[in-house]
């Protein structure tokens, strides 16, 4: 799974951190002293084979054949203990007394499985310590088959060999906290490490009342760390003039709005950051984002995102800083290029990422994103430019290169016995739905992660010729390879895209994330928000950066009475219904209402821009029905309409029932499966259930050529269509009998 990449492509102007500020004295340091030590501070932390990338049970295929998944070590921890959990299913024609599952920890043998002929089929558990003495900074665990189906001559490709380990199965890990040093030289450690296979759950403590600027400078914080996450996620809280519980945390403060735990600090003079032992745990930091004022603490927060390769010590002053031009349309790192074919090589982190070994390889895996308002209604297929190679076959019929999408077959290609192959081809590959793809012969995406990223899978299939009985037929060491170089094209499509689909934003943060830097979008908040709007707001925030890979620079964020400095932007509201206003200012336009426990809910067509082709949205979601009740109990929802202030522009409104109620909604925006269900205009989030409608009328963004435009119109009017091609037969049959009569006139005369 691919880790998305700093962003690149930054220029800093005057931007001047000092390595270290001069030495102070010790009454003003940062940390003048450190908490006393105390007990060592152990936990325990749990991970599923999902977490670490495998998307799909690990399927082990004839004799030798090896799978398994990655895991990193934190720098700021030891891990003293490793269980293995295992969940596993193997073949029931295997011998017992040969065959067995080999377990490896960094390319040693930990333990082997036994694979008893009665248990064989039947879905097994079993619980296996470790020795956490053969760890490194990052891990693999891997499993080998040793399987055997015969005593006499065998075919070591059999079907019958075969095992699948569950990707649910867990890795139980107690991890003792390590002292860190107070130097911002190891940053975003030991905030982030990126050997932590694990959802980033950072805090972020604020002053009793923070103003909007260190809210929005805490906004772009979070989205430079969901940017680092990637597929990890984030989980972020907000603390008010609180101090978080014992683990790292960020901290925003000014010399006049501070929380209490840091009163003693002595003001600063300058935009500062810094790094500080938690006052109750030393093992545990905090991150110091201060600054005079609240501007300070905008400028701080920018050098950091931008500028942090130049800091190390335990604090740094900022002197001056420039931001470069705003991005492009659509140029996200995360995503496919806009401008030209997008290169394989540019997709995965490594290039050994394209390659496999083995006799059964694994299939290689390519994941990639792309806009959410792609158009390919009327297209072939997405050009897909392959090049391919792998060791020569004793036998060429046989094998082949299957290629698939999202775990859903594509096309297969022969191999030849030379090694190297390629082809150009215009495969049909599925991208972000829209709503506007209506060809009959699109694949469609399967339930998990609908949309927001996309996975290529190569699987190599080698065949071999059989010179007799119990000769070994198989050529050793088969390597494969995807050349870096082949590319996937999706520069040539425009972009539309039929508007409101929530489905859009859960996956991509689209329209928001058109603009990588957010340049385009205001998010609004309550004029009080709460704590738990505050964390909401950041995990959104959060999400945004992990959709695109770049920090949210330019994003206004203003309270709902600011919205006239704003009404020309793409509006992301955020807070729970007993605050935000604006739901009673605009109840006639929502798709469903919220005002603490008065609720009004429509029934209409649910999951409606994923069943519609082409225009077929334009009469917008009919209800059926409305219900109008009191109820008690949190109920998140997830709102989308055109914006009230400016045509064209978009509103997307995350709120709940109640303050509490924001974390359902947010939460369910970082889980795979809810995010699959939503789509339309209003979804409603009540524990694990996800109710999508789409109710109200439905606008449309972007632009298309004209010619396009004239068919997309026409095939959503089948009448108009067939009067308009009777109109034009009886034009040109009219045209036609004109042309006769006229030859037939001129012959006449001639004659």
């Amino acid at each position: 799974m691919r880790i998305p990449r700093k962003p690149l492509s930054i220029f800093l102007t005057g931007l001047l951190l000092a390595a270290q500020t001069p030495p102070l004295k010790a009454e003003e340091k940062i940390s003048a002293s450190e908490p006393a030590a105390s007990a060592a501070l152990v936990s325990t932390r749990t991970l599923s084979f999902k977490q670490m990338g495998a998307g799909y049970p690990l399927k082990m295929r004839g004799d030798n054949s090896l799978a398994g998944v990655g895991f990193g070590s934190r720098g700021d921890e030891v891990i003293t203990g490793l269980t293995l959990r295992l969940r596993y299913t193997f073949s029931p024609s295997m011998l017992a007394d040969l065959s067995h599952v080999q377990v490896l920890l960094n390319d040693e043998v930990v333990s082997v499985l036994a694979l008893p002929k009665e248990q064989g089929g039947k879905p097994q558990q079993l619980t296996l310590p470790l020795d956490p003495r053969l760890l490194a900074n990052f891990n693999q665990l891997k499993f080998r088959l040793i399987g055997h189906y015969t005593n006499r001559c065998e075919d070591e490709t059999h079907s019958s060999l075969w095992a699948e380990i569950s990707n649910t199965s867990e890795l139980q890990l107690i991890v003792q906290a390590l002292p860190f040093a107070n130097d911002l030289g190891y940053f975003p450690e030991p905030f982030f490490d990126r050997r932590d296979f694990s959802p980033l759950k950072l805090p972020f403590a604020f002053a009793a009342r923070p103003s909007t600027t260190a809210l929005q400078a805490a906004g772009e914080l979070a989205s430079w760390f969901g940017a680092q996450a990637g597929w990890r996620g984030v989980r972020y809280t907000a603390a008010f003039n609180s101090l978080p519980a014992a683990q790292h945390a960020v901290v925003y403060a000014t010399n006049a709005q501070r929380p209490d735990f840091l009163a003693k600090l002595p003001p600063v003079s300058a935009p500062t950051i810094g790094i500080m032992p938690h006052p109750e745990r030393p093992e545990r930091k905090l991150l110091l984002i201060l600054g005079r004022d609240d501007k300070d603490l905008q400028l701080a927060t920018d050098a950091l995102v931008l500028g942090q390769a130049g800091m190390s010590g335990a604090q740094v002053t900022v002197r001056g800083m420039k931001l470069d031009a705003p991005r492009q349309p659509y140029d996200a790192p995360n995503w496919v290029r806009p401008d030209r074919p997008t290169k394989l090589g540019e997709l995965v982190d490594n290039p050994r990422d394209l390659q496999t070994t083995g006799q059964q390889p694994a299939p290689i895996r390519v994941s990639f994103r792309v806009p959410g308002d792609l158009f390919t209604w009327g297209s072939r297929g997405i050009p897909l430019d392959l090049k391919f190679r792998y060791t020569g076959q004793q036998q060429s019929a046989g094998s082949r290169l299957n290629i698939g999408i999202n775990e859903l077959f594509v096309q297969s290609l022969n191999l030849n016995a030379s090694g190297l192959g390629s082809t150009q081809t215009s495969l049909r590959l599925p991208v972000l739905d829209n709503g506007l793809l209506s060809n009959i012969d699109r694949i469609l995406l399967p339930p998990f992660r609908v949309g927001s990223r996309n996975e290529m899978q190569f699987q190599y299939v080698f065949a071999a010729e059989k010179q007799g009985e119990c000769a070994n037929n198989l050529a050793d060491g088969n390597r494969a390879a995807i050349d870096p170089d082949s590319t996937i094209d999706f520069s040539a499509y425009p972009h539309y895209a039929a508007l409101p689909n929530l489905g859009l934003f859960a996956t991509s943060g689209y329209p928001f994330t058109r603009m990588a830097d957010l340049s385009d979008t205001a998010v609004v908040l309550p004029r009080q928000p709460a704590q738990q709007d505050i964390g909401a707001f950041l995990n959104v925030m959060g999400n945004m950066g992990q959709s695109t890979g770049y920090p949210a620079l330019r994003y206004r964020l203003v309270d709902e009475g600011g919205l006239d400095s704003v009404k020309n932007k793409d509006l992301l509201v955020i807070g729970n219904a007993r605050n935000l206003g604006l739901l009673k200012v605009w109840r006639d336009k929502l798709p469903t209402t919220l005002e603490g426990s008065e609720r009004k809910v429509a029934e209409g067509k649910g999951n409606a821009l994923s069943q519609e082709p082409a225009l077929g949205l334009s009469g917008g979601g009919r209800v059926s029905g409305q219900a109008d009740f009191s109820a008690k109990g949190r109920l998140g929802a997830i709102l989308g309409l055109e914006s009230p202030l400016a045509r064209g522009r978009s509103v997307v409104i995350v709120t709940g029932s109640e303050p509490d109620a924001m974390g359902a909604a947010t939460g369910a925006l970082s889980d795979d499966g809810k995010v699959a269900q939503m789509a339309g205009s209003a979804v409603l989030i009540r524990g694990d259930n996800i109710d999508s409608q789409q109710l109200g009328p439905v606008y449309y963004v972007g632009n298309l050529p004209l010619w396009t435009w004239v068919w997309l119109f026409l095939s959503a009017h089948p009448l108009l269509l067939a009067a308009l091609s009777a109109l034009a037969v009886l034009i040109f049959s009219f045209a036609i009998l004109r042309l006769f009569k006229a030859l037939a006139a001129r012959r006449l005369k001639e004659s």
